[in-house]
């Protein structure tokens, strides 16, 4: 299945107008078309452009405040519903089905999900066949109009898939279905199993919901409470950064454990990846000063931030985790990734 035309015309004009304007408001790639509303782009400077903006959804506000004058009521509930509601991640790509193609997260038991995703102007069986399936791909899945699309930049990976990892794929899938169904809209409230979640009143959704928006504001205001009163506005701006992240990972981990761990281990782990713990930086605290600062015994503080580490592989190669006054000192080690990176693909 596949949109309609007037509904795939429609994503294209907000989707390409969304990243040229972005594009030119944040320089992320030398030119994005000739001016608004681009056809025949690169899709690789569309990538580029794809990945900086969906690392900073707030931007789409930026476009909204910019040129909401331009749009209708349901463009702009798009926009909104991009902004809040997209997943960017790694999928495997598993079934095609009559009403869309199955795309399954990479989770354990628990957390697998089943997305049905319809296709833009074809199938996304003409891309990838049945009997290429399953496939590892990178993409960014979004709401439209009552069902989830990709915006058409995907990649695939060259892994081969066993016969035992193909067992654990098949059991996952069986589980997920079992669980929560197959994912065809967006949000999706995953608080409740699919039997009970079928009877939830939309009231109780809107509860839970916003239960969790207090939450992150919770977390959020400790995190700026502590990083003004014993660093700086750039640490307040990186943990709050990683906080957003953590939030719209599916499933947030946001909803269990406590606030202040949730806090502590923000800073701890931006702290470390930025050499806070070094005694010759200008901003230098131990790791018991920190743990102090939330309540929290050192241990408690290290193992949290181990954790958000692993969940959004932090590291100080990724200038998302730097400081800005820090970037300059790691520019020349990312240089050397990048070089090595392009080498590593010549030489495919």
């Amino acid at each position: 299945m596949y949109l309609d035309v007037q509904d795939k015309d429609l994503f294209y004009k907000l989707y390409f107008d969304l990243l040229h304007c972005t594009n030119k408001k944040h320089k992320i790639v030398k030119r994005f078309g000739d001016g608004r509303f681009p056809t025949g782009v690169d899709s690789r400077d569309a990538y580029q452009i794809r990945e900086a903006l969906f690392d900073n959804p707030k931007w789409i506000d930026e476009y909204i405040h910019g040129y909401g004058s331009e749009l209708t009521e349901e463009e702009l509930g798009i926009l909104a519903s991009w902004r809040d509601n997209f997943i960017k991640e790694r999928f495997f790509v598993v079934k095609h089905l009559a009403k869309y193609s199955v795309f399954m997260t990479t989770g354990d038991e628990n957390t697998t999900k089943l997305y049905g995703i319809t296709g833009l102007n074809h199938p996304f069986a003409d891309l990838f066949d049945r009997s290429l399936l399953p496939i590892a791909v990178a993409a960014l899945i979004l709401p439209f109009k009552g069902k989830i699309i990709y915006d058409g930049l995907v990649s695939a990976y060259n892994i081969r898939i066993g016969p035992n990892m193909r067992r654990s794929m098949n059991e996952a899938y069986r589980i997920s279905k079992e669980k929560f169904g197959i994912i065809d809209s967006l949000p999706f409230d995953d608080s409740a199993p699919r039997e009970v979640r079928k009877a939830v009143p939309k009231k109780t959704v809107e509860r839970t919901l916003q239960q969790k928006d207090e939450r992150f504001q919770e977390i959020a205001e400790a995190i700026t409470g502590f990083c003004e009163a014993e660093l700086n506005s750039e640490f307040t701006e990186v943990c709050l950064h990683v906080l957003e992240k953590l939030r719209r990972k599916r499933p947030t981990p946001l909803t269990g454990g406590k606030t202040n761990t949730w806090a502590c281990g923000i800073v701890y782990a931006v702290c470390s990846n930025n050499f806070v713990f070094d005694r010759s930086q200008p901003y230098y605290m131990s790791a018991q000063d920190i743990a102090d600062g939330f309540g929290l015994s050192k241990s408690t503080a290290q193992s949290k931030a181990a954790e958000i580490n692993k969940a959004l592989k932090i590291t100080y190669f990724v200038p998302e985790f730097v400081i800005a006054s820090n970037q300059g000192h790691t520019n020349s080690l990312l240089d050397m990734v990048r070089a090595a990176e392009d080498l590593r693909r010549l030489l495919k």
